[in-house]
């Protein structure tokens, strides 16, 4: 009888807001997103968390005390604009939450933007 083998893929979790320019549906479509993102990136996507309220942070709280409580390391969002709606803060929220969870965020679609910053930061805190 031969077993079939099978890898233990990391745990992460999603995050969301839902921004007030989304449609309606958009929320379900963006958490199909991550669930392909995680795959691709040889996660099981357990949870994705929804900021229902613009502005709140309930449901990002929420994340903090479940990575730390359940050692998920890996947090996953569509885009920049899940974390802050510019830039600049959205790579601070980036670090914050790295910091709290000593893992890693991942953007489920790249942004030019949000490379710019990092770059940027990066280079400046060299200088």
């Amino acid at each position: 009888m031969e077993l079939e083998h099978r890898t233990i893929r990391p745990l992460a979790y999603g995050y969301v807001r839902d921004l007030p320019e989304l449609q309606a549906d958009a929320v379900v479509q963006l958490k199909s997103e991550l669930v392909r993102f995680a795959h691709q990136e040889g996660f099981t996507l357990a949870e994705v968390f929804v900021e229902q309220r613009w502005l709140h942070t309930v449901a990002w709280d929420a994340l903090a005390t479940s990575c730390k409580q359940h050692g998920v390391r890996n947090v996953i969002v569509p885009d920049y604009r899940h974390l802050h709606s510019l830039p600049g803060l959205s790579f601070v929220m980036q670090q914050v939450i790295e910091d709290v969870i000593d893992g890693r965020v991942w953007c489920a679609r790249s942004d030019a933007a949000v490379e710019e910053v990092t770059a940027a930061s990066v280079g400046s805190a060299a200088e």
